[in-house]
């Protein structure tokens, strides 16, 4: 898969979103966006792969600093990242550890930069928090603490990792074994998602796991035809004439795959995508279960784009001595993940547009975070992103 700088910029900002991290004022909305636009693609792919501290300090040390100013950090971090990321061997270093050690960076030579030094400059935390004191259980703590954001991304539950860190606290050497575990299925409808869907009637029951079908209660339907009304807005210019021509060419090959809603909402998609859709579909023979889920892919993902949530950030009023806590608001572009998706098996892209499907019937802040953190861990960059507090 082909990833593009916009493509990078989306998903920093996204991780910024899923994070929870607050923003200074002269980085809030397009404003981050530019000061993202500085970096080029090499290095914006390095900074995407962030898990929260590092994330975190990047925002801090850019500020009012040069792309070229920043290229011997960044390289250090990239690396210090691979180790400390739950793939690496010092995945059980904590926040506060990976806080310390981003303070030793301008110490650090890159070639100095190796799993020995780093681990010991680790220790130099817990021996500055605890003393030379620290014992061996609270280290074996902050490590399960590590685990078990690892454990989630990867499908087990709470009651799962419990009894996981049960046994490595009887036998401590059993703990590199948690990150062997064979992930679970991490597409999962949102607890508050779950039990507040009406329940499936027995004319209408709930597809199996392997199923391609895609759920449609009227009660869903109903909700998705509010959102479809919500977004449109009439289009005009050469943008309206990018549009008629792609929906011409698109419509002649999908003929009655297509319903009216579905026409509505392809409308509204900007033109880059609405091309990209076309390619996508012309490439799917208008029989196979594809074309369909295609379509669906499509129609839900935008109508979640366009549903902005509230984010924290931080403020400063020139009547007030000190920053205050504020929110804006965005939406998740689902939009840049279609060349994941195109790599799914049906059962799965059916699994996630269900899942959509639900979310556009009661949409949340935590839900659609969920989805978009999921398939953010489908680029490669999942053992940053749930490495988090």
């Amino acid at each position: 898969m082909l990833m593009q700088k916009t493509d990078y910029i989306y998903m920093i900002t996204d991780n910024i979103m899923v994070y929870q991290i607050s923003l200074p004022s002269d980085l809030r909305g397009n404003q981050l966006h530019e000061h993202l636009n500085k970096y080029d693609e090499k290095h914006l792919k390095i900074i995407a792969g962030f898990d929260k501290n590092f994330l975190e300090h990047f925002l801090i040390i850019s500020k009012g600093r040069t792309q070229e100013d920043l290229a011997d950090i960044l390289k250090k971090m990239e690396k210090i990242s691979y180790m400390i990321g739950p793939t690496g061997n010092l995945n059980y270093i904590t926040s506060n550890q990976k806080q310390y050690i981003l303070t030793k960076l301008g110490s650090l030579k890159l070639n100095e930069i190796k799993e020995a030094k780093i681990s010991k400059i680790a220790d130099e935390q817990l021996e500055k928090e605890f003393g030379t004191s620290h014992s061996t259980s609270t280290a074996l703590e902050n490590q399960l603490a590590s685990a078990a954001f690892y454990l989630q991304s990867i499908g087990y539950n709470n009651q799962e990792i419990q009894e996981k860190f049960n046994e490595v606290r009887e036998d401590p050497s059993k703990l590199d074994t948690l990150f062997t575990l064979q992930p679970k299925e991490i597409y999962n409808i949102p607890q508050e998602i779950q039990s507040r869907t009406t329940p499936p009637s027995r004319s209408q029951p709930s597809p199996p796991a392997q199923s391609t079908s895609v759920e449609s209660s009227p009660e869903t339907q109903n909700a998705i035809e509010q959102h479809v009304h919500s977004i449109e807005h009439e289009i005009t210019g050469e943008r309206a004439k990018k549009v008629d021509e792609i929906m011409e060419l698109l419509k002649a090959h999908v003929k009655d795959n297509m319903n009216q809603s579905h026409e509505r909402v392809f409308r509204q998609i900007h033109p880059d995508r609405l091309n990209r859709a076309f390619k996508m579909l012309r490439d799917t023979k208008r029989k196979s279960k594809r074309m369909n889920l295609y379509i669906e892919w499509f129609f839900c993902s935008h109508l979640l784009s366009n549903i902005e949530v509230k984010v924290e950030h931080w403020q400063t009023s020139s009547a007030a001595g000190h920053g205050s806590a504020g929110v804006y608001t965005a939406g998740i572009n689902f939009g840049r993940y279609d060349q994941i998706i195109r790599e799914f098996p049906d059962n799965k892209l059916a699994k996630v547009i269900n899942i959509a499907r639900r979310i556009l019937q009661n949409p949340t802040k935590k839900a659609i975070q969920k989805l978009g953190q999921d398939l953010i861990a489908e680029t490669g960059f999942d053992e940053h992103l749930y490495f988090t507090d």
